[in-house]
């Protein structure tokens, strides 16, 4: 497995690679919901409203929503095994749905705007060796 990517302020060299991060607005996606199917019980439809209001769905696409789906009959299961686990798990990486998968595909969740009355926080003071 390559070695995981820097965050871009994180890098020595800071022009390599820079535009392959792609930021994500914190806010996250407006409007509704796709329709998900009846038979899913309450806590699955209100992880299907969380991951549809994350910074994530503003990347998905329409063609995305099957496997969101799929990966939602799965959470449904009433049993869940080791492969099933382990399908759940990679489902929800192809689409963002964990810290390590956002920094493997280079999604950065941009922070709030912070000219809302908010303070800036002054930045970290180091002390260099001469």
């Amino acid at each position: 497995m390559p070695p995981m990517t820097k965050l871009p302020g994180a890098r020595v060299r800071r022009n390599k690679q820079q535009a392959n991060w792609r930021g994500l607005p914190a806010e996250g996606r407006d409007g509704d919901a796709p329709a998900c199917p009846e038979s899913w019980s309450d806590e699955t439809r209100d992880w299907w409203e969380i991951i549809w209001r994350s910074p994530m769905a503003t990347i998905w696409l329409e063609s995305d929503v099957p496997a969101l789906i799929r990966l939602g009959n799965l959470l449904e299961l009433p049993k869940q095994t080791a492969l099933i686990i382990g399908e759940i798990r990679q489902i929800e990486d192809r689409f963002g749905l964990s810290p390590k998968s956002r920094r493997m595909l280079q999604w950065l969740i941009e922070p709030p705007d912070e000219s809302e009355g908010e303070e800036p926080v002054a930045p970290v003071r180091r002390l260099r060796a001469v």
